[in-house]
């Protein structure tokens, strides 16, 4: 699945850097580790998107890399692993592509 739809890629960063942070905050407890985790998916989207990434599945192995690469910035406060952060950024552009869902991924913020 393409993202051709989704053109502004800051404000879809934004957007989705919120979501994450929001959706860990209802699943959890309200932590500046959620800001910063959404943060980090938030320049791993607009770094992918900017260099022509255009495939969800392509975006969230990304995001994962990225958040594996620094998760001793977050593992001691996280309650989630960067796969997790990966799944709901997937479910995430799905819904926002407005792809039909399978009824078993997470609520989106």
């Amino acid at each position: 699945m393409t993202l051709d739809s989704l053109e502004d890629h800051e404000t879809e960063g934004k957007r989705l850097s919120a979501s994450v942070a929001g959706w860990l905050d209802l699943e959890w407890m309200p932590q500046e580790i959620h800001i910063q985790i959404g943060e980090s998916v938030k320049s791993s989207y607009i770094r992918a998107r900017e260099s022509g990434e255009n495939e969800i599945m392509n975006i969230m192995t990304e995001v994962v890399d990225d958040l594996n690469k620094n998760w001793k910035l977050y593992d001691n406060d996280a309650f989630v692993n960067a796969w997790d952060i990966g799944n709901y950024v997937a479910d995430y552009l799905h819904d926002r592509i407005g792809a039909e869902s399978c009824g078993c991924n997470a609520s989106i913020f």
